[in-house]
């Protein structure tokens, strides 16, 4: 390294120093950033999906969204909304199925089926992921909603008309309250 460094002129000394210094700032820098928390992998289950989201959040942005309808339909007025999710969103994944057939010695034939996930690579964080098909959202079973006004039976019905129009849910499924 010396041999190297004496054979330079002060324009190279001079440019070799101050990439040193930009390495070792570039260096710093990484240490220091947080790193990312390592996400978990979907499991695969023995059926042909896996959970992707947790029910609640998917529930929590519907009661949120359609509570804020509700509040602007009646004029400010409070409205609680409170969903019943059927099950919580689903991730469709692709299978590699194999079936081997074997003949034996007596005419005995003997049937294999075997299935695996198929993977594809996410080089950008070094792992391998499953192939997604479809992604299957949660139903609404039931819908309360309690309102804070005096209760009218043409009020519940244009709730209950709202909330089935926004949610694709029949009426029978829909229960509006009033406080009292």
């Amino acid at each position: 390294m010396g041999e190297l460094w004496s054979r330079l002129n002060e324009r190279h000394k001079k440019i070799f120093s101050w990439l040193a210094v930009v390495l070792i700032i570039g260096v710093g820098i990484l240490l220091i950033q947080p790193s990312k928390p390592a996400e978990v992998p979907a499991s695969l289950s023995s059926g042909s999906s896996a959970d992707a989201k947790p029910a609640s959040s998917a529930q929590e942005s519907l009661e949120k969204e359609l509570a804020a309808i509700l509040n602007t339909m009646l004029g400010g007025k409070y409205a609680e909304v409170f969903l019943t999710m059927d099950s919580g969103r689903r991730l469709v994944i692709a299978y590699d199925l194999t079936e081997e057939e074997r003949y034996g010695p007596q005419g005995l034939t003997e049937r294999r089926w075997t299935s695996s996930p198929v993977l594809m690579r996410n080089d950008a964080e070094r792992r391998e992921v499953p192939l997604v098909l479809e992604e299957v959202e949660p139903r609404v079973r039931g819908v309360l909603v309690v309102v804070d006004y005096e209760p009218r039976p043409e009020l519940q019905w244009a709730v209950s008309q709202a909330v089935a129009t926004a949610l694709q849910v029949p009426m029978y499924r829909i229960e509006v309250m009033f406080k009292q």
